[in-house]
């Protein structure tokens, strides 16, 4: 037999096979979301992952996390010790993707520099120790006269998942439901085998600060060819074919709703009707009465204070842009914190504002409740006062005199 007759007669198999649909099912894969569905408006994301049983006993997750921290640099004591400081930010079984670092000087910020590593490194902090770029950084420490770095580590934590569910649609498999937190920009989560991150299968999302009706969405769970198959065993799903229903307690599936740190207290009673319904127009879960007039069916206050302002915040009839209607890790049910929050709009005022050297961030506010933030000053819906300021009217200077009297 010739070379190129074997090299033909292969592929015809090949496609016999993928013709029938015998090729070979990957041992584990994503099964909602789907990769098209690339962009998330929640801070949340549920994960329906399908695993071989023979190859994946138990279930490795890598999610991303982040921190941010200021560490004092400006005696030689706080200059040497950086190191052991450093070691002590990072948790254990915690990798590094990237570490942003810039430091603080008395006449305003240096330059942010990035480090960056794959996935596929696991850059522990004791690997991240040994490596060149480091040193480097350690060596800047010493020999420049900043008084403070402010780091920002991005990177993966570990989940082990055990079987629960045997998956209905495959013979042989498990059904992972999972549940990941996401950070703001885009999101990489790794599926593997226990030990085995080389043949790890990546999902990847953004996720996008940005107030979008679920019905105008994409894609969503909610009346997909996937809902429709669950709820042949799970009845009570608002799907496109149950009719206008919303019996089912969200919360079986929505547990991401009742473990934040803040609880929005419609979702603390598991009163979700309060704002959503089920629309057979739509064959979507919806607001009916949409933002912000659900959320001004309880907070009227902040209906008022928005309509007398002589200043409006643009993003105020946007609720959702700033708040997480159901839960949250941050004070009045911010989705970020608030220099973070503000300063993804108004980018070009991350420093020196409003002049040089002025602190955002990092110290203690006036009254010493808080940390100094924008809202320190500003007025984060309306005002009677120019630029959202708190006092002052056309007098813009006059916010100064609270602090610098």
């Amino acid at each position: 037999m010739t070379k190129s007759l074997f090299i033909v007669i292969m592929l015809m198999f090949g496609c016999l096979f993928f013709f029938t649909g015998d090729t070979p099912t990957p041992d584990i894969f994503v099964l909602y979301p789907t990769s098209s569905d690339s962009v998330s408006y929640d801070q949340g994301k549920i994960i329906l992952v399908s695993a071989l049983t023979q190859k994946v006993s138990s279930l490795d997750v890598s999610t991303q996390w982040e921190t941010e921290q200021i560490i004092p640099i400006g005696v030689k004591a706080e200059k040497e010790n950086f190191p052991k400081t450093f070691y002590n930010l990072i948790p254990k079984k915690r990798t590094i993707q990237s570490l942003v670092y810039m430091f603080r000087f008395f006449k305003g910020y240096s330059i942010p520099e990035t480090l960056m590593f794959a996935y596929t490194d696991t850059m522990s902090v004791k690997s991240l120790w040994q490596k060149p770029s480091f040193s480097d950084l350690v060596k800047k420490i010493q020999v420049n006269n900043a008084t403070e770095i402010i780091l920002t580590i991005r990177g993966w934590q570990d989940s082990v998942y055990t079987p629960v569910y045997d998956d209905p649609n495959g013979e042989g498999r498990n059904l992972y439901k999972l549940f990941v937190k996401l950070l703001p920009g885009t999101n990489s989560i790794y599926f593997s085998s226990s030990n085995d991150i080389g043949n790890a299968v990546s999902y990847v999302t953004t996720f996008k600060n940005e107030s979008v009706p679920v019905a105008d969405r994409p894609t969503h769970f909610h009346n997909s060819t996937l809902e429709q198959s669950c709820t042949t065993c799970h009845e009570g799903l608002p799907s496109a074919d149950s009719g206008a229903t919303m019996n089912a307690d969200c919360n079986i599936c929505h547990k991401e709703a009742i473990s934040a740190k803040h609880i929005h207290q419609p979702v603390e009673s598991k009163d979700c009707a309060s704002c959503h319904s089920w629309s057979m127009e739509k064959k979507s879960v919806v607001l009916e009465m949409g933002v912000p007039e659900t959320c001004f069916a309880c907070h009227d206050d902040k209906k008022n204070l928005i309509d007398t302002a002589k200043v409006q915040h643009p993003v105020v009839s946007e609720c959702t842009t700033c708040h997480s209607p159901h839960g949250t890790e941050q004070v009045r049910m911010l989705k970020k914190p608030v220099y973070e929050l503000c300063t993804s709009c108004h980018e070009d005022q991350k420093i020196n504002h409003p002049v040089g050297r002025h602190p955002l961030r990092f110290v203690k506010s006036p009254d010493g409740t808080e940390e100094l933030s924008c809202i320190t000053c500003h007025m984060p819906h309306g005002s009677q006062n120019q630029k959202l300021l708190k006092m002052g009217g056309d007098d813009t200077t006059q916010i100064c005199g609270v602090c610098h009297q």
